[in-house]
Protein backbone atom coordinates (compact mmCIF):
# COMPACT_ATOMS: atom_id res chain seq x y z
CA UNK A 1 0.00 0.00 0.00
CA UNK A 2 2.91 2.41 0.75
CA UNK A 3 4.31 1.76 -2.77
CA UNK A 4 1.00 2.89 -4.27
CA UNK A 5 1.17 6.17 -2.32
CA UNK A 6 4.73 6.76 -3.52
CA UNK A 7 3.71 6.16 -7.14
CA UNK A 8 0.67 8.45 -6.71
CA UNK A 9 2.84 11.22 -5.23
CA UNK A 10 5.36 10.89 -8.02
CA UNK A 11 2.56 11.11 -10.57
CA UNK A 12 1.36 14.37 -9.03
CA UNK A 13 4.87 15.78 -9.12
CA UNK A 14 5.21 14.65 -12.74
CA UNK A 15 1.99 16.42 -13.66
CA UNK A 16 3.17 19.63 -12.02
CA UNK A 17 6.47 19.35 -13.86
CA UNK A 18 4.63 19.20 -17.17
CA UNK A 19 2.56 22.24 -16.25
CA UNK A 20 5.39 24.44 -15.01
CA UNK A 21 7.23 24.88 -18.39
CA UNK A 22 4.08 26.41 -19.81
CA UNK A 23 4.45 29.15 -17.20
CA UNK A 24 8.17 29.73 -17.08
CA UNK A 25 9.59 28.12 -20.27
CA UNK A 26 12.26 25.41 -20.63
CA UNK A 27 14.87 27.43 -18.83
CA UNK A 28 12.74 27.70 -15.74
CA UNK A 29 14.42 26.06 -12.68
CA UNK A 30 11.17 24.49 -11.58
CA UNK A 31 10.77 22.91 -15.04
CA UNK A 32 14.25 21.36 -14.81
CA UNK A 33 13.51 20.09 -11.38
CA UNK A 34 10.22 18.63 -12.59
CA UNK A 35 11.97 16.84 -15.44
CA UNK A 36 14.42 15.31 -12.98
CA UNK A 37 11.58 14.30 -10.68
CA UNK A 38 9.76 12.73 -13.65
CA UNK A 39 12.80 10.70 -14.53
CA UNK A 40 13.14 9.57 -10.94
CA UNK A 41 9.43 8.76 -10.83
CA UNK A 42 9.75 6.63 -13.99
CA UNK A 43 12.61 4.72 -12.46
CA UNK A 44 10.63 4.27 -9.25
CA UNK A 45 7.61 3.11 -11.26
CA UNK A 46 9.74 0.62 -13.19
CA UNK A 47 11.25 -0.61 -9.94
CA UNK A 48 7.77 -0.93 -8.44
CA UNK A 49 6.54 -2.92 -11.46
CA UNK A 50 9.53 -5.20 -11.23
CA UNK A 51 8.93 -5.66 -7.50
CA UNK A 52 5.25 -6.35 -8.19
CA UNK A 53 6.15 -9.03 -10.77
CA UNK A 54 8.61 -10.56 -8.32
CA UNK A 55 5.94 -10.55 -5.60
CA UNK A 56 3.43 -12.20 -7.96
CA UNK A 57 5.98 -14.85 -8.89
CA UNK A 58 6.72 -15.47 -5.22
CA UNK A 59 2.99 -15.67 -4.48
CA UNK A 60 2.50 -18.18 -7.31
CA UNK A 61 5.44 -20.26 -6.08
CA UNK A 62 4.03 -20.15 -2.55
CA UNK A 63 0.63 -21.32 -3.84
CA UNK A 64 2.26 -24.22 -5.70
CA UNK A 65 4.25 -25.13 -2.59
CA UNK A 66 1.06 -25.04 -0.49
CA UNK A 67 -0.69 -27.31 -2.98
CA UNK A 68 2.23 -29.77 -2.87
CA UNK A 69 2.20 -29.64 0.91
CA UNK A 70 -1.56 -30.36 0.98
CA UNK A 71 -1.07 -33.30 -1.39
CA UNK A 72 1.78 -34.66 0.74
CA UNK A 73 -0.34 -34.29 3.87
CA UNK A 74 -3.19 -36.20 2.21
CA UNK A 75 -0.81 -38.98 1.17
CA UNK A 76 0.61 -39.13 4.69
CA UNK A 77 -2.87 -39.38 6.22
CA UNK A 78 -3.80 -42.14 3.79
CA UNK A 79 -0.59 -44.03 4.60
CA UNK A 80 -1.30 -43.62 8.31
CA UNK A 81 -4.82 -45.01 7.85
CA UNK A 82 -3.50 -48.02 5.90
CA UNK A 83 -0.86 -48.63 8.56
CA UNK A 84 -3.54 -48.57 11.29
CA UNK A 85 -5.63 -51.10 9.35
CA UNK A 86 -2.60 -53.35 8.84
CA UNK A 87 -1.80 -53.17 12.56
CA UNK A 88 -5.39 -54.11 13.46
CA UNK A 89 -5.27 -57.10 11.12
CA UNK A 90 -1.91 -58.14 12.57
CA UNK A 91 -3.35 -58.03 16.10
CA UNK A 92 -6.28 -60.21 14.99
CA UNK A 93 -3.81 -62.66 13.48
CA UNK A 94 -1.80 -62.82 16.71
CA UNK A 95 -4.98 -63.41 18.76
CA UNK A 96 -6.12 -66.18 16.40
CA UNK A 97 -2.68 -67.80 16.48
CA UNK A 98 -2.64 -67.73 20.29
CA UNK A 99 -6.08 -69.37 20.39
CA UNK A 100 -4.99 -72.06 17.96
CA UNK A 101 -1.83 -72.72 19.99
CA UNK A 102 -3.87 -73.04 23.19
CA UNK A 103 -6.26 -75.49 21.52
CA UNK A 104 -3.35 -77.49 20.15
CA UNK A 105 -1.74 -77.63 23.59
CA UNK A 106 -4.98 -78.86 25.14
CA UNK A 107 -5.38 -81.51 22.46
CA UNK A 108 -1.78 -82.68 22.97
CA UNK A 109 -2.29 -82.94 26.73
CA UNK A 110 -5.46 -84.99 26.22
CA UNK A 111 -3.70 -87.20 23.68
CA UNK A 112 -0.77 -87.77 26.04
CA UNK A 113 -3.16 -88.77 28.82
CA UNK A 114 -5.04 -91.16 26.55
CA UNK A 115 -1.78 -92.71 25.36
CA UNK A 116 -0.59 -93.17 28.94
CA UNK A 117 -3.85 -94.88 29.86
CA UNK A 118 -3.71 -97.08 26.76
CA UNK A 119 -0.11 -98.06 27.50
CA UNK A 120 -1.02 -98.96 31.08
CA UNK A 121 -4.00 -101.03 29.94
CA UNK A 122 -1.88 -102.79 27.34
CA UNK A 123 0.80 -103.57 29.91
CA UNK A 124 -1.81 -104.95 32.29
CA UNK A 125 -3.34 -107.07 29.54
CA UNK A 126 0.07 -108.40 28.54
CA UNK A 127 0.86 -109.21 32.16
CA UNK A 128 -2.43 -111.03 32.57
CA UNK A 129 -1.91 -112.97 29.36
CA UNK A 130 1.61 -113.92 30.40
CA UNK A 131 0.42 -115.02 33.84
CA UNK A 132 -2.38 -117.06 32.31
CA UNK A 133 -0.02 -118.69 29.84
CA UNK A 134 2.45 -119.53 32.59
CA UNK A 135 -0.31 -120.92 34.76
CA UNK A 136 -1.62 -123.05 31.94
CA UNK A 137 1.86 -124.35 31.14
CA UNK A 138 2.44 -125.22 34.79
CA UNK A 139 -0.92 -126.89 35.09
CA UNK A 140 -0.32 -128.97 32.02
CA UNK A 141 2.93 -130.34 33.44
CA UNK A 142 1.99 -130.85 37.06
CA UNK A 143 -1.73 -130.81 37.52
CA UNK A 144 -4.18 -133.43 36.34
CA UNK A 145 -6.94 -130.94 35.86
CA UNK A 146 -7.52 -127.25 36.46
CA UNK A 147 -10.50 -125.04 37.02
CA UNK A 148 -10.87 -121.28 36.67
CA UNK A 149 -12.47 -119.80 39.73
CA UNK A 150 -13.88 -116.26 39.57
CA UNK A 151 -14.13 -114.37 42.83
CA UNK A 152 -16.65 -111.78 43.95
CA UNK A 153 -16.11 -108.37 42.32
CA UNK A 154 -15.32 -105.34 44.40
CA UNK A 155 -17.90 -102.58 44.66
CA UNK A 156 -18.33 -100.68 41.41
CA UNK A 157 -17.89 -97.02 42.33
CA UNK A 158 -15.38 -94.16 42.07
CA UNK A 159 -13.10 -95.25 44.90
CA UNK A 160 -9.52 -94.72 43.73
CA UNK A 161 -7.93 -97.89 45.22
CA UNK A 162 -9.49 -101.37 45.27
CA UNK A 163 -8.51 -104.98 45.76
CA UNK A 164 -10.10 -108.39 45.32
CA UNK A 165 -9.22 -112.01 46.01
CA UNK A 166 -10.45 -115.52 45.30
CA UNK A 167 -9.58 -118.89 46.89
CA UNK A 168 -9.31 -122.35 45.44
CA UNK A 169 -10.99 -125.41 46.92
CA UNK A 170 -9.62 -127.32 49.90
CA UNK A 171 -8.15 -130.07 47.74
CA UNK A 172 -6.81 -127.74 45.10
CA UNK A 173 -3.68 -125.68 44.60
CA UNK A 174 -3.47 -122.35 42.86
CA UNK A 175 -1.50 -122.55 39.63
CA UNK A 176 -2.05 -119.02 38.41
CA UNK A 177 -4.52 -116.24 38.23
CA UNK A 178 -5.47 -112.89 36.89
CA UNK A 179 -8.23 -110.34 37.06
CA UNK A 180 -10.95 -108.53 35.16
CA UNK A 181 -11.91 -104.86 35.41
CA UNK A 182 -15.43 -103.65 34.84
CA UNK A 183 -16.44 -100.07 34.03
CA UNK A 184 -13.88 -97.45 32.98
CA UNK A 185 -10.95 -99.86 32.78
CA UNK A 186 -8.92 -97.48 30.61
CA UNK A 187 -8.47 -95.23 33.64
CA UNK A 188 -7.21 -98.00 35.92
CA UNK A 189 -3.80 -99.58 36.43
CA UNK A 190 -3.18 -102.86 38.30
CA UNK A 191 -0.44 -102.79 40.92
CA UNK A 192 -0.52 -106.39 42.20
CA UNK A 193 -1.72 -109.63 40.65
CA UNK A 194 -0.22 -112.56 42.55
CA UNK A 195 -0.82 -115.67 44.62
CA UNK A 196 -2.12 -115.05 48.12
CA UNK A 197 0.48 -115.22 50.84
CA UNK A 198 -1.75 -117.38 53.02
CA UNK A 199 -4.16 -119.91 51.58
CA UNK A 200 -4.45 -121.11 48.02
CA UNK A 201 -5.89 -118.31 45.96
CA UNK A 202 -5.21 -115.16 43.96
CA UNK A 203 -4.96 -111.51 45.05
CA UNK A 204 -5.18 -108.34 42.91
CA UNK A 205 -5.07 -104.61 43.68
CA UNK A 206 -5.47 -101.60 41.39
CA UNK A 207 -5.68 -97.80 41.37
CA UNK A 208 -7.00 -95.14 39.05
CA UNK A 209 -4.33 -93.55 36.82
CA UNK A 210 -2.94 -90.17 37.92
CA UNK A 211 -5.80 -89.59 40.34
CA UNK A 212 -8.47 -89.72 37.61
CA UNK A 213 -12.10 -90.18 38.63
CA UNK A 214 -13.53 -93.41 37.26
CA UNK A 215 -16.45 -95.73 37.99
CA UNK A 216 -15.01 -99.22 38.10
CA UNK A 217 -14.74 -102.58 39.83
CA UNK A 218 -12.14 -105.35 39.90
CA UNK A 219 -12.53 -109.14 40.15
CA UNK A 220 -9.82 -111.68 40.99
CA UNK A 221 -9.57 -114.87 38.94
CA UNK A 222 -7.67 -117.97 40.12
CA UNK A 223 -6.63 -121.04 38.19
CA UNK A 224 -7.06 -123.91 40.62
CA UNK A 225 -5.55 -127.31 39.91
CA UNK A 226 -6.18 -130.80 41.18
CA UNK A 227 -3.24 -133.10 41.55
Amino acid sequence: MSKRYVVLGLSVVFALALAVPALGGPSNLIAKTSASVKKTANKALKTANTANKTANSALSAAGAAQSDANTAKGDANEAKSEAAKALAEAKKGVTAAAGAQSTANGAKTAADGAKSAADAAKAAANAAAAAAAAAEANANTRIKSSTQVVGEPSAENTTASKFASVSCGAEQVVTGGGYSIAGESNKVTVGLSEEQLYGGGWFVSANTINGQVANWAITAVAVCGTK
